[in-house]
């Protein structure tokens, strides 16, 4: 395990879903000598009606991971990558260089916790397809996380979201044609040319470079709009993306 863990939101198998996992393995994985994949399925007594885990069993669930992260470190050289939160159960995914003596660990571990049913599987995985393609981020889920992560410093900084301020925005693409199709597309939807740049590594994929800026919104549901809206106009004019900033704005 890394010391690099994220959440965000999604929809699994059509349900709301929220995932948390180890993002700072990504460069190490598939580990040839971890091809088990181990699961443990916890049911939860009070779930919300969207689904996902109430405050009042945030505890006991806490516990049941420190106790399943554990058992499989332990008994079975396993590591923890991630966990689902959805449709009322928490999944708990692992990797380990067998499966053998799985089920026996884990019904001593969650003997611990009789008021909860839970349910418990591995398969064979040497493509770490579980971590790769369910929990992984998608490129949309990334800039949701970014997202997150500026207004959260914003947060931090007292900005209570609530004021329209000027954004600034960036993006890359392989050529001068690409970009130009991107600049006419965002000059439409009111934004502004902040600077044009061409990067000077000849090696660079995307050396092209614009810098753009408009006034709006900074809260949740407004930048992601904003921002997945560039995302996927970067994305058919085959270039990327690469986020946002804005100033710090406080009540007066």
């Amino acid at each position: 395990m890394s010391d690099q863990w994220d959440f965000y939101f999604a929809n699994v198998n059509d349900k709301l879903a929220s995932l948390f996992l180890d993002v700072g393995i990504r460069d190490r994985v598939p580990d040839p000598s971890r091809p088990w994949l181990l699961w443990v399925w916890v049911t939860f007594q009070s779930p919300r009606d969207d689904g996902l885990s109430d405050a009042g069993e945030s505890k006991a669930l806490a516990d049941i991971e420190d106790a399943i992260t554990e058992t499989i470190t332990s008994s079975l050289d396993g590591v923890f990558v991630g966990r689902i939160t959805t449709d009322g159960r928490r999944e708990f995914y692992s990797y380990a260089t067998d499966f053998v003596g799985f089920e026996d660990a884990i019904a001593s571990c969650m003997s611990k916790f009789p008021s909860y049913q839970w349910d418990s599987g591995s398969l064979q995985d040497p493509n770490w397809s579980q971590y790769l393609d369910v929990l992984y981020p998608t490129p949309r889920d990334w800039q949701r996380i970014q997202n997150r992560h500026v207004i959260e410093h914003l947060q931090s900084l007292g900005d209570r979201l609530q004021k329209k301020r000027l954004v600034s925005h960036w993006a890359y693409f392989p050529d001068e044609a690409t970009r130009g199709r991107f600049v006419a597309s965002i000059e439409d939807l009111g934004f502004s040319i902040l600077q044009q740049q061409v990067d000077s590594d000849s090696q660079a994929a995307n050396p092209m470079s614009v810098s753009f800026e408009r006034v709006d919104d900074v809260d949740w549901d407004s930048i992601n709009q904003v921002t997945l809206e560039l995302f996927e106009l970067a994305d058919s004019c085959s270039g990327q993306y690469d986020g946002w900033e804005t100033s710090v704005e406080k009540d007066d």
